[in-house]
């Protein structure tokens, strides 16, 4: 009898092993480990999976089951919604700290701000835009449209209303004049310690194999009216690429012929076959229509393959290497927009001490001569 017993208690615990032989982590470029390193989550039942107090940048994310692609969840609904197997679509985030939860069963998944900071909205007339922070001070709102000439304000808590009369960036009161704003597309910045406002034409970029990598390099594009976008001296190999928003996989445009011609907003696919040289690019955001020449300025040769950065991700620096190319200034810019830190470098090497920074993901936009060039960093 005893044996017997001591049989099925064996077989109750390897049952049990088995039960939590899987494991499952939540993996994308919203998070630290991007798409190489998933972060794993707790069960308790090995139903219910958590994660909680976990820092999103800007980006998409999915869930996997032991660190593999044979089974994942994608989704197209924010905050929560129901995951689908082994999905082409991901689930948008938003830069924020979030305690998530994921169903195995159901496939539910809900992301809950864990950040306990003020909500802030951006008020278009009676319409509200929430915003997000990592800090509880620097508030933003990305892509934020305006169709039409318009009026906004921000608002704390739902309840304290703020304003200013300058346009694009400003001081705010509270109580204040609602702010003017010409129709376009914004991205929206407020500190709640200082109550500086700043509504800036949303971020164009190139990414693409042509350019270094799928996501993690983009070459910013410069705009003076929000919807005319200009780029000089990109280096393309024979790969393909395509536009997109505000470093991120929410809007790209590609799906068209190499030099010139008129993309459409696509998802997955939908690339452009760059011929490989040297270019200057223009972009309309509004039509679609963008056109390629080679270029004549002398600097033709800085481009995102000849910068090397190590280690990536990184806990106290990071060593930029440009090859034969001098960096004559560089800027690492949080996920935000806020720039946190600046430098005149003019040498074809240089070293940032990212000890003090907060973990997550950052850009570093590196110039020379004429060219600017953006590559992603992670801070561990």
């Amino acid at each position: 009898m005893m044996k017997k017993l001591l049989f099925a208690a064996g077989m109750f615990v390897v049952g049990t092993a088995m039960m939590f032989a899987q494991n499952i982590g939540i993996i994308g470029d919203a998070t630290p480990g991007v798409w190489a390193t998933d972060t794993d989550m707790v069960t308790a039942d090995g139903v219910v999976y958590t994660l909680e107090n976990f820092t999103l940048t800007s980006g998409t994310v999915k869930f996997r089951e032991n660190d593999s692609w044979t089974n994942n969840w994608g989704g197209t609904t924010w905050p929560s919604g129901v995951g689908a197997f082994n999905s082409s679509n991901n689930i948008p985030s938003q830069p924020g700290v979030y305690n998530i939860t994921f169903n195995r069963t159901t496939l539910e998944y809900n992301f809950e701000d864990a950040g306990n900071f003020d909500d802030v909205d951006v008020m278009m007339g009676a319409t509200a835009v929430s915003m997000f922070t990592l800090d509880g001070v620097t508030y933003r709102a990305n892509n934020v449209v305006f169709e039409n000439a318009g009026t906004a304000t921000f608002r704390f808590n739902a309840t304290d209303t703020w304003g200013g009369t300058a346009f694009p960036s400003g001081t705010a009161t509270m109580g204040g004049a609602a702010i003017s704003v010409p129709a376009n597309s914004y991205n929206i910045s407020y500190n709640t310690d200082t109550h500086a406002y700043s509504f800036d034409f949303v971020m164009i970029s190139i990414t693409g194999d042509a350019v270094g990598g799928w996501g993690t390099v983009d070459v910013d594009m410069q705009t003076t009216n929000g919807f005319d976008y200009t780029v000089n001296d990109v280096t393309f190999t024979a790969a393909e690429w395509k536009f997109r928003l505000n470093h991120d996989w929410g809007t790209t445009w590609g799906n068209a012929t190499f030099p010139s011609g008129t993309v459409t907003i696509v998802g997955d696919g939908g690339n452009i076959m760059a011929t490989a040289g040297t270019y200057d690019g223009t972009f309309n955001r509004s039509t679609g229509v963008f056109a390629f020449t080679e270029s004549t300025n002398g600097t033709k040769d800085f481009n995102s393959r000849s910068i090397t950065v190590y280690p990536n991700p990184s806990n106290n620096v990071w060593n930029f290497n440009a090859g034969n190319n001098t960096i004559s200034s560089m800027q690492i810019v949080d996920v935000t927009g806020k720039v946190v830190y600046t430098a005149a470098v003019n040498a074809t090497a240089a070293t940032v001490n990212a000890s003090g920074f907060a973990s997550g993901m950052y850009f570093a936009r590196l110039t020379s001569g004429n060219a600017t060039e953006t590559v992603r960093v992670v801070k561990n």
